[in-house]
């Protein structure tokens, strides 16, 4: 299959020491969901995917649900190995960004290993978000067609 040349780049970025929230953005359908799920294949760790695209409703006890599932897989068989999370379609969840902000310190103040990507197609919401709460917490890399 073919990969785009962030492919490495993404990559290299989930699998060095944590450091900064991993965020793809774009229109939608430019292969940023593909693109998050090669970067999974290629993960030597435990992964968790997730999508707020789906009818029902989604808010921010699903995102800390899904941070959870995350954190258990990266201790899931002793141990904390190194994991990564994915959330799709995040501005779909109403103030998304003060969760993950929450989340991400706990694992950097508890140096838990869970590295987290974060794809969006509503780029206004998306910058938004990152505007307000997580600045110096993440990296952009831009998906275009």
């Amino acid at each position: 299959m073919f990969k785009r040349s962030t492919f490495q780049l993404l990559l290299k970025h989930v699998t060095e020491p944590r450091h900064f929230i991993q965020v793809l953005s774009g229109p939608r359908q430019t292969g940023k969901t593909t693109l998050a799920r090669q970067v999974m294949e290629a993960f030597k760790g435990p992964t968790y995917y997730a999508t707020a695209d789906e009818p029902a409703l989604k808010d921010r006890v699903w995102l800390e649900q899904q941070w959870e599932a995350a954190r258990f897989a990266a201790v899931t068989g002793g141990g904390r190995r190194k994991a990564l999370l994915v959330l799709d379609e995040i501005q779909k969840i109403p103030d998304w960004s003060e969760t993950v902000k929450r989340l991400w310190d706990q694992d950097t103040a508890s140096d838990f290993p869970l590295q987290v990507m974060i794809l969006g197609s509503a780029a206004l919401l998306v910058q938004k978000g990152l505007g307000e709460s997580l600045a110096g917490r993440y990296e952009v890399t831009h998906i275009t067609h």
